[in-house]
């Protein structure tokens, strides 16, 4: 008998289908997962790699960021870096001038000091060149050594306002610009001709009447002296300069008066804000401020022989009206410039109360 045959049944044919179906959908969806993981993980690097690089000043508040200077060798390179000229913000004024005697040397200085009353005054002003042209500092500009300005008991300009700092106060300065007997001369092309005459040196009256000569504004010479000046002093540390004596003589003989060949280059007041401008980019340079003094009339008298205008018409952030005792508020209802932008000059403390009334904080005491 044949031996029987078993039959195999096989569910290949089905299942084989089934199962490659189940293995096409768990790559989709490997695919699927991974290309997820992958965006993940991109979107994860992305994040880490903008917190690393972000620039430290973002996490500070926004005020303070902005008050920084971008990182960069331009930026660190100094003053020149910069589009516009640091202007420090100041305290007000409230200053007194040093006697004179007070600067034969640095104890008499300090002494002085000492018996300030720090609660009228945080400034200190002392007078480094008076209306004779003395210079009371012992300053290196050319001129002055030539002309021999610098007085025998001239003092170190760097070491007084140190001193003055020391004692807990601002220094400050006080110079005469153009009223200057010394450095003014036809000798060394500063000062005023007569009739215009180059080798004749102009006095503001009859020299047996103690006539005194001048510089000129309209001689670059005498400008550049003022500027160097200015210079000087504040590299010393002065950090506020007044100045007095930007005007013109006052004399009797005005039509003797040559101003030289450049009188037609600019106008009289012109040339007196030329002489202002020169003296603040120099101070300026070294982080200090010119002040301009003009005389009490100067603002009363439209038309005067000492600025040829009001002494309204000149440009300066800050100017020191000079205030006669008992016409103060005659003198200052003629002053135009802003009440904040004032440093008025007075003769004593009496006066305080009376600016203080007129909302003016600040002041110089002579």
């Amino acid at each position: 008998m044949p031996k029987q045959r078993k039959i195999k049944h096989y569910r290949y044919g089905y299942s084989s289908r089934r199962q490659r179906r189940s293995r096409i959908w768990k790559g989709l969806l490997f695919i699927l997962l991974l290309a997820v993981l992958v965006f993940i993980g991109y979107c994860v690097t992305k994040a880490v790699q903008n917190l690393v690089n972000r620039p430290e000043e973002s996490s500070l508040p926004f005020s303070q960021a902005e008050s920084l200077p971008p990182e960069s060798s331009e930026a660190s390179s100094g003053p020149e870096s910069s589009s516009e000229p640091y202007e420090p913000v100041r305290a007000s004024i409230r200053a007194i001038v040093m006697p004179k005697e007070s600067m034969s040397s640095l104890d008499a200085a300090a002494a002085f000091l000492d018996s300030v009353d720090s609660s009228k005054y945080n400034s200190v002003a002392v007078e480094l060149k008076d209306s004779s042209g003395i210079l009371y500092y012992t300053s290196q500009v050319d001129l002055a050594k030539t002309c021999q300005a610098v007085s025998p008991s001239a003092l170190d300009a760097a070491a007084l306002a140190q001193l003055i700092r020391d004692k807990g106060f601002t220094p400050a300065a006080r110079v005469y610009a153009l009223q200057d007997d010394i450095a003014s001369h036809t000798a060394y092309g500063t000062s005023y001709m007569y009739l215009d005459q180059a080798s004749v040196t102009w006095l503001d009256r009859a020299a047996d009447k103690g006539g005194k000569s001048w510089l000129n504004p309209y001689m670059a010479n005498a400008v550049d002296y003022l500027a160097s000046l200015s210079g000087e002093i504040a590299e010393a540390g002065f950090e506020t300069i007044f100045a007095c004596g930007i005007q013109y003589p006052n004399s009797k003989y005005p039509a003797e008066m040559g101003f030289g060949p450049e009188k037609s280059s600019m106008t009289t007041v012109e040339a007196l804000q030329n002489v202002l401008d020169q003296m603040e980019t120099q101070a300026a340079r070294h982080g200090s401020a010119v002040v301009p003094v003009f005389l009490g009339d100067g603002y009363l008298e439209q038309t005067n022989g000492l600025y040829s205008d009001s002494a309204n018409v000149f440009q300066s952030d800050v100017t020191s009206p000079l205030l006669d005792e008992g016409r103060e508020s005659e003198i200052l209802a003629a002053v135009t410039a802003p009440v904040n932008s004032l440093i008025p000059s007075i003769h004593s403390e009496s006066q305080i109360p009376l600016l203080a009334t007129a909302g003016i904080d600040q002041y110089l005491v002579n």
